[in-house]
Formats: C-alpha cells, sequence, structure tokens
C-alpha cells in the first residue's frame, strides 16, 4: 500500500494534489451549474473536512525538543553565527574592539535561532497556526481548481 491510501504522512504537493485532483472530479460531475452562487458554500462543505484530513497528515505536530533536535540546532546556527562574524572580520577588516562587537553579534543570532528552533518545535500554539494555514492553503488551492472547472463547464454550457 501506499502512503497516499494508508493515511501516512505526506509532502504538501502530495496533499495538494490529492484533494485538487478530487475537487476537480467533483467540479466535473458537479450538477447545479446555473447557481454560481452557491458553488463555494458547496465547495465548502464537500471539502472542508477532506482538507482538514490532509493537513494534519502534511503537518508536524508540537513535539519534544530531543537530542538529535539540539545537536541539530546547536550545530547550524553556530555555523551560521560564525560564518556571520568570520565574513564580517574578513570583508571589513576589523580592529579588535569591532571584533569582540560582531562576535557578540553573532552569538546573538546562534542564540537566538536556537530558542527559534526550540519554540517552532514544542508550541502547541504554533502547531495550531500551521495546521490551520495549510488547511487554507489546501482550500485555497483546490477551490480555484474547482471553480475553474466549473466555470469552463458553465461556459460551455450556457
Amino acid at each position: 500500500m501506499s502512503k497516499k491510501t494508508e493515511g501516512g504522512p505526506l509532502k504538501d504537493g502530495e496533499a495538494m494534489d490529492l484533494l485538487t485532483d478530487r475537487a476537480e472530479r467533483w467540479a466535473a460531475q458537479y450538477r447545479n451549474l446555473s447557481d454560481p452562487d452557491r458553488w463555494r458554500a458547496d465547495y465548502d462543505a464537500h471539502f472542508a473536512a477532506p482538507a482538514l484530513q490532509l493537513a494534519r497528515r502534511c503537518t508536524l505536530e508540537a513535539r519534544k525538543f530531543g537530542a538529535k533536535d539540539w545537536i541539530l540546532a546547536l550545530v547550524l546556527w553556530f555555523l551560521i553565527g560564525g560564518t556571520v562574524f568570520l565574513a564580517s572580520n574578513f570583508l571589513m577588516q576589523l580592529e579588535p574592539t569591532w571584533q569582540i562587537v560582531f562576535a557578540v553579534f553573532a552569538g546573538l543570532i546562534a542564540v537566538v535561532g536556537i530558542v527559534q528552533s526550540y519554540l517552532e518545535t514544542t508550541s502547541e500554539k504554533r502547531a495550531t497556526k500551521r495546521l490551520a494555514a495549510k488547511n487554507e492553503w489546501l482550500l485555497n488551492v483546490s477551490r480555484k481548481a474547482a471553480m475553474a472547472t466549473l466555470s469552463s463547464r458553465s461556459g460551455a454550457s450556457a
């Protein structure tokens, strides 16, 4: 079984493709072509639950910040901070006083990056925001495809 049918995690593009395909098939079989004002309401009623389900499958939930996360965050953000410091020092030929200022700035970049990584991984509030944004994005993308299909069908039947 593929991960698309078994309910496993999906990439954003896979979720978008699944929902868009379903929306286009729905639009191709939609019967009430004479009432464009009703299209969106019918679409939203039909696809709100599937979009939320797909959004849950492709959005990470809040989780514990484990040892692997700490190692990756420390290496990444100290590498970024160190690159900023070394590039500043090399390109500007800094005096010792300014080297200290730029070293502190590079350290702040690393610390802020690590804290941001921690908060982004562990915060339930941020996870809920990501899920809501992903759900809205999936609905909007597939709605555009469905409305385009409905518009072309209603124009062809008029």
